[in-house]
């Protein structure tokens, strides 16, 4: 198996087509014009067993690469997660009975990469848009073995983990606000956090931290006893994403609600996101700024699902 690596060939760049390469118009030229008038001091034989290889080099500088395009096998695998803008590494295996070729990924176009016959390697391929995705296009072009003739084919090749890419997220600032956790997202475990107000005081217990040892009482009672603080007041926020009727403020709205994401996550709050999918309105809590970038990929223009009653709220979009 040969790796693929980067061509240095810059032309031919238009997608999809069958076409004559420089080489093989000069060719098609030369035959025509030296069938139609030739020499006349020429020696006729001479004439007739040059033309006809020129000929013969023509035909089967054509004929190849339709053949061997038509034998080419791709896959292509990639990461589950991107972000727009970033380059995504694609994984291309190039397989059947293939000789030299070259290929690239479209939508938009990268760079051709070449390789001698099946292989397997990488090609980056930009982010440009948000959404999931379910396939790539690939395009092979094979002008070998005379570069008589470019002959290219555009594969759609099916990932078998589909990739999610985020928006590129905005910096937003977040203040706190109270958020009912009992009437929305899932609980979380509040006493591991700590307080600053002293509920009661208790006997010690094995495995109480020592700054909570409540000196005071334990010395008047004779007894080691500890401070049992409140919980903190649990924060939050309920983000309503509305891509309805935006135009191309879309994915700017879109970028605006996983820079939100990423703020109330980043400050400790539970995060609810609001947002419309393929299958329908979703409300649910989101604990991670990868799953809340899952999310935002996932989105779609449509009415978006309703946060949870009591909840602080900011909607975007719409």
């Amino acid at each position: 198996m040969t790796a693929i690596g980067r061509s240095r060939r810059s032309g031919l760049d238009r997608v999809g087509g069958t076409r004559l390469t420089g080489l093989g118009a000069a060719l098609l030229l030369v035959v025509i014009v030296g069938g139609a008038n030739p020499p006349p001091a020429t020696d006729r034989q001479i004439l007739v067993l040059v033309w006809t290889g020129m000929v013969a080099v023509l035909v089967i500088g054509i004929v190849w690469p339709l053949v061997a395009i038509r034998r080419v096998g791709v896959s292509v695998v990639s990461p589950r997660d991107a972000t727009v803008g970033e380059q995504v590494p694609l994984t291309v295996t190039i397989s059947g009975r293939v000789g030299p070729c070259e290929v690239r990924a479209l939508d938009p176009s990268s760079a051709w990469h070449r390789t001698t016959g099946s292989a397997a390697g990488t090609i980056g391929h930009l982010a440009d848009r948000r959404g999931v995705f379910r396939l790539v296009r690939i395009e092979v072009r094979v002008t070998a073995p005379l570069g008589v003739l470019a002959a290219h084919r555009v594969i759609e090749a099916p990932l078998a983990q589909p990739v999610e890419i985020a928006p590129r997220p905005l910096a937003v600032d977040w203040q706190p606000a109270a958020a009912p956790l009992e009437t929305g997202a899932d609980h979380v475990a509040l006493s591991a956090l700590g307080g600053d107000l002293v509920r009661a005081v208790r006997p010690y217990a094995p495995g109480d931290p020592a700054h909570l040892v409540h000196w005071p009482s334990t010395a008047r009672t004779g007894t080691l006893v500890v401070r049992e603080l409140e919980p903190p007041a649990p924060v939050g926020q309920a983000v309503v994403v509305d891509l309805r009727d935006l135009g191309a403020d879309k994915e700017r709205a879109a970028s605006y609600a996983l820079g939100a994401a990423r703020a109330v996550l980043a400050a400790g709050g539970e995060l609810v996101l609001c947002t419309s999918e393929v299958a329908g309105p979703v409300t649910g809590r989101v604990r991670t700024p990868l799953e809340a970038g899952r999310r935002l990929a996932r989105a779609v223009a449509a009415q978006p699902g309703t946060p949870p009653d009591g909840w602080p709220v900011v909607e975007i979009g719409r």
